[in-house]
């Protein structure tokens, strides 16, 4: 995606100021005792891996995250891995509807629970779904004929989610807070603070990295704001 749309996309939303947030490790104040929090604003996330054909932006304390024409996906992974009880956050605005975000938790494919993804792979999300442990959490995938968000586990049972949601929460233009995570084999994901998917896993993941991934739809590009990221985790 050019320069030149992007920043089109952002002036009609120029007005919206992300708070920033020093990165820093605290103890939580969720009321979860012996938690830690690591929040993350664009500088941090600059220092995150990424791969695919696409880029980030900062813009107003925001960060902008998008793909370039002819991208496979892009995405930003962790740069160290988090065990069972790990906590997500952050506030989303997709700025097309085409864009389908997801994240993915407990990414690993070694033993030690690490993620080793070669520097030549192009984003493509079947290469995860073929060699890569994790669980995929979907929240913006109307495009991909989706009747709203879900969470999969792979590679089993991959296609068929471990629960999903029949209603479109997450709205394109707008900002949406979302909170997702694992605490010893059970997932959930909340939207604007209700919870709309809750399962448990009796062979859980126990650990991995963080995934933030995007992909477009058809001929389009996908392109969203992100802000106040934040990462509870327990060890």
């Amino acid at each position: 995606m050019s320069n030149s749309v992007i920043f089109s996309f952002l002036s009609l939303f120029s007005i919206i100021l992300g708070l920033p947030v020093n990165a820093q490790t605290v103890k939580s104040d969720t009321g979860k005792r012996d938690y830690t929090m690591e929040a993350f604003e664009f500088k941090d996330l600059k220092e995150w891996d990424s791969f695919g054909n696409g880029d980030i932006e900062n813009n107003h304390g925001q960060t902008v995250m998008y793909e370039n024409p002819g991208s496979l996906g892009y995405m930003l992974v962790s740069p160290k891995s988090y065990g069972e009880n790990t906590k997500v956050s952050f506030d989303v605005m997709p700025l097309n509807a085409s864009t389908v975000f997801i994240v993915e938790m407990a990414a690993h494919n070694s033993a030690d629970y690490e993620l080793n993804l070669g520097a030549d792979y192009d984003g493509n999300v079947k290469y995860l779904f073929d060699n890569v442990q994790m669980y995929m959490f979907a929240f913006h995938n109307a495009a991909h004929n989706k009747s709203g968000p879900f969470v999969r586990k792979y590679p089993d049972p991959g296609a068929e989610p471990l629960a999903a949601y029949q209603k479109q929460i997450i709205k394109s233009g707008r900002y949406s807070k979302i909170e997702l995570g694992m605490k010893e084999g059970e997932l959930w994901l909340a939207i604007d603070e209700k919870k709309v998917l809750r399962v448990n896993d009796p062979e859980y993941y126990q650990a991995g990295k963080i995934i933030l991934r995007l992909r477009g739809t058809g001929p389009e590009t996908a392109v969203c704001l992100i802000k106040n990221l934040k990462v509870y985790s327990k060890n």
